[in-house]
């Protein structure tokens, strides 16, 4: 019974004992959660100053992002450097590459003297280019169509040459008429002088920008 009560009276004892010993333990526990929450909210706050790696670390943020968007900035404005340029404009054009279309050729009359027989012709040119010109050639060939035939046959060709004036440059506002007169010897066709018998093509073969 001795041994017994000795036992429950020590038993008795440490229970207090244990009791304190775990309160010590969550305590300790929560001063930790607390002071690790604390530590967290200071690093990753707006206030870097508190701890010194959140100070360092804002620094590089901050720095780096100005030096990338400061460089950006530099290649930007270069960029617009090149793109200003103006391009220069040439001494000539290729023909090709002049925008200079024939939209219309039309055959004016045809008549015959002195063994000569003169197709007048009119061309309509736009210009659908990039440059404003002042000097135009076209070369003009004159065909005869027999009747009842869809066959064309050549048979005579002219240059024509047309110069603007500054003020009045072939520029992409409105076409422009040409008058062409193309000359073959009578004997050539047995075609007879009709306008509706004759045919006109024409083609760019020089173009001078201003």
């Amino acid at each position: 019974m001795t041994r017994s009560a000795d036992g429950a009276d020590s038993r008795d004892a440490d229970r207090p004992v244990r009791r304190a010993s775990r309160r010590g333990v969550v305590a300790v526990g929560v001063a930790g959660l607390l002071a690790g929450c604390l530590v967290t909210s200071e690093e990753g706050g707006s206030t870097p100053r508190q701890t010194e790696n959140g100070t360092t670390g804002g620094s590089d943020a901050n720095d780096g992002g100005g030096s990338d968007g400061d460089e950006t900035g530099s290649d930007g404005d270069g960029g617009g450097s090149d793109g200003g340029a103006e391009e220069a404009t040439p001494d000539e054009v290729n023909p090709d590459g002049s925008g200079l279309v024939v939209t219309d050729a039309t055959v004016r009359d045809v008549t015959q003297g002195g063994g000569w027989t003169r197709v007048r012709a009119r061309l309509t040119v736009e210009n659908a280019g990039r440059f404003e010109y002042g000097t135009i050639e076209f070369r003009a060939d004159a065909y005869a169509v027999p009747r009842g035939s869809d066959e064309r046959e050549a048979v005579g060709f002219a240059s024509v040459t047309r110069r603007f004036p500054r003020d009045d440059r072939f520029d992409g506002t409105r076409s422009r008429s040409f008058e062409v007169t193309i000359r073959f010897e009578t004997g050539g066709t047995p075609v007879r002088p009709d306008a509706e018998r004759y045919a006109v093509d024409a083609a760019v073969r020089r173009a001078e920008p201003l």
